[in-house]
């Protein structure tokens, strides 16, 4: 019969091993507490029993009181009993009798520095006649009580000088009265006392199970380190150097032995084939290092999605095999297509890439009748039509971008935000893309295609880190354009926060598009960044579906009403009673009124009737480059129509 083979936790032995310790250590210092006690006690009443000896059995008499001896007599007494303790090492040495129903110290000395200070100060009254009541001693019952009791009794007792063990002897005066020759000793230096033996042997201990654990350590890096290079041969024969996962000719294998029982075991597995895009554009565009970079990226992102049981493998190149186990359902599968997408851009935020990938998968329910070849042969088919079907020249644009972003292609345009009561004067951030090729590209063309993918997390970045830039010389506040697809981003808040540790003067622009599925949640978002010092506009205000209902929970500063209203309002009484409404809620709410796209002077003329002071527009400027806008800052330009 075998034996079976226990793994042994590390953590158990050394929590076994502490608790072993603990327990010596509790045994011992019980132990030697009681052995230094008994000890004590012994001195105690060694030292005790012969004061009378020392003092004469007619040092006490019955008629006592508090004058019978005078103050050569008393120092003389004190300093034989301190003598007394220094030759027994006790701390002090006394009598005691009762009268008037308190126990009375009738002589006393001892070792102690305090009562030696006492000594040499002449100071009688800690030597003679003063009583429990005076040092605050706890024990004056119990003393009583030894009295009328018992001979020898051993006791723990305190006083306003500390805490100590005590012998009391019952003594006989010559003339018959009964006092008490007794002994103490300061509990403190018998806890310092075990105190320091335990601690050597403690120390004693702990070095001799520092030596075993060093002994330990050695041997278990040494099995450790032959196990490791044992590990790395076997890896560097099965595993890809590059992404660390199965090569192509191991994972076959192990599909084969995955695959074989499961016509007899009754399990369905699922198979993924995953592809960058355009892996040739890729690496002749940016070189092979860029690509493998991606590669691993994409590695790196099916081992975060998928299980440690399921088995990833590099096919060739860029292409990856997932095989899935024991999964029931199609929605399963969903499920792990939008987790990988949802990995694929979050690990784009959190590793600050500058370029992006584009991945196209199919999965694919192994049916049990088809052999592994006809079953690549499949995936390989679904996946050329699926690239086959995507619109190439977003997936180009894509990549183009990419490339603009690198070639620093990309430029922030001015508009002017022009207040015509105050003349103050703020302006809109708008990119365009300065494409080598295309000449000036307006955000509509590819702002869309960037929120397809985490390309826009880049394009949002440069935007803010540019006018962070430009505003110290445009020396006002900045609004920047935030894409919904990026605000409703679970990590928006986060990159936020980590990304800029100053955001002053930067306000954010969002459409009602931004909040409309989760406006609790935008709340939350817009709070934390409005605490930050950044304020919210609400853009294209009215062109949405959930405007009115929560715009009064939104934490916003200003409203700004699209062109679209302003062509209108000239047209029908129905088109001017909506903008006049949209004017009165934002005034109602507390809110600034900026109207856009306005170019003509009676435009501005009848809204600024009905209440409204900043415009932005044509009619004032377009969006220009920063030379071009500081330039006209200076000679007063964005002002000069105000004298229409």
């Amino acid at each position: 019969m075998k034996l079976k083979k226990r793994k042994i936790n590390t953590i158990y032995v050394f929590i076994i091993l502490v608790i072993s310790i603990l327990l010596n250590i509790y045994y011992e210092t019980n132990s030697l507490y009681h052995d230094e006690l008994q000890r004590i006690d012994k001195n105690l009443y060694k030292t005790a029993k012969n004061i009378p000896f020392y003092l004469g059995n007619d040092y006490n008499f019955k008629n006592m009181n508090k004058n019978s001896y005078n103050e050569n007599q008393i120092l003389k007494t004190s300093k034989k009993l301190i003598d007394i303790a220094h030759i027994n090492g006790v701390d002090y040495l006394y009598t005691i009798i009762i009268d008037d129903n308190m126990p009375t110290y009738t002589s006393i000395g001892g070792a102690s520095e305090e009562y030696l200070e006492y000594f040499k100060k002449k100071n009688l009254s800690q030597f003679y006649w003063f009583t429990f009541e005076d040092v605050e001693d706890d024990s004056i019952q119990e003393t009583i009580n030894i009295f009328n009791s018992e001979d020898i009794v051993y006791l723990d007792s305190s006083d306003n000088l500390g805490t100590y063990r005590s012998i009391y002897i019952i003594s006989l005066t010559e003339d018959g009265r009964k006092y008490i020759s007794g002994a103490d000793m300061t509990i403190t230096n018998l806890n310092k006392l075990v105190f320091k033996k335990v601690s050597y042997q403690v120390l004693h201990t702990l070095l001799l199970l520092l030596i075993l654990v060093l002994f330990v350590l050695i041997i278990s890096e040494n099995i450790k380190e032959k196990k490791k290079i044992k590990e790395n041969f076997i890896k560097s024969i099965n595993y890809d150097a590059l992404t660390d996962v199965l090569k192509r000719k191991e994972g076959i294998e192990r599909l084969n032995k995955i695959i074989k029982p499961l016509s007899f075991e009754k399990k369905q597995i699922f198979v993924g084939l995953f592809d960058i895009m355009d892996m040739t554009y890729i690496n002749e565009e940016f070189g092979t290092k860029i690509g493998d970079d991606m590669i691993k990226k994409l590695a790196d992102v099916l081992k975060i999605t998928f299980r440690e049981t399921d088995e990833i493998i590099r096919l060739n190149g860029d292409q990856f095999l997932v095989v899935l186990k024991e999964f029931s359902t199609n929605q399963t599968i969903k499920q792990l297509e939008k987790r990988f997408e949802s990995s694929l851009k979050k690990y784009d935020f959190l590793k600050k890439r500058e370029l992006h990938i584009t991945v196209r998968k199919v999965f694919l329910k192994w049916d049990d009748e088809t052999d592994l070849n006809s079953m690549l042969r499949v995936l390989f088919e679904k996946l050329r039509i699926i690239k086959g079907n995507t619109q190439k020249e977003i997936a180009l644009m894509e990549f183009d971008i990419q490339r603009g972003l690198h070639k620093n292609e990309f430029v922030v345009y001015y508009q002017p935000k022009v207040n015509i009561i105050t003349k103050n004067i703020e302006f809109e951030a708008l990119m365009r893309w300065n494409h080598k090729e295309k000449g000036l590209i307006p955000p509509i063309k590819f702002i869309s295609i960037a929120e397809k993918s985490s390309l826009i997390i880049s394009l949002t970045e440069f935007l803010i880190k540019q006018v962070r830039k430009d505003i110290e010389f445009l020396k006002t506040k900045v609004s920047v354009n935030i894409s919904p697809t990026h605000f409703n981003k679970e990590f928006f808040l986060e990159e936020m926060l980590e990304k800029y540790d100053n955001l002053d003067g930067i306000e954010f622009e969002l459409t009602e598009d931004n909040f409309i599925d989760e406006v609790d949640n935008s709340i939350k978002k817009i709070e934390i960044l409005k605490s930050k010092g950044v304020n919210f506009l609400i853009d294209d205000f009215g062109t949405g579906y959930s405007s009115l209902s929560s715009l009064a929970k939104l934490p916003i500063t200003t409203l700004k009403i699209d062109r679209s209203f302003v062509v209108n309002m000239f047209k029908t009484n129905r088109d001017m009673n909506v903008l006049k409404t949209i004017i009165q809620l934002g005034q109602n709410l507390n809110l600034k009124i900026v109207v856009e796209g306005v170019e003509e002077l009676k435009e501005i003329n009848l809204l600024a009737d009905l209440g409204v002071s900043i415009f932005q527009g044509y009619y004032f400027g377009k969006p220009e480059k920063l030379e071009t806008v500081l330039k006209k800052i200076k000679n007063k330009t964005y002002l000069m129509n105000l004298k229409k």
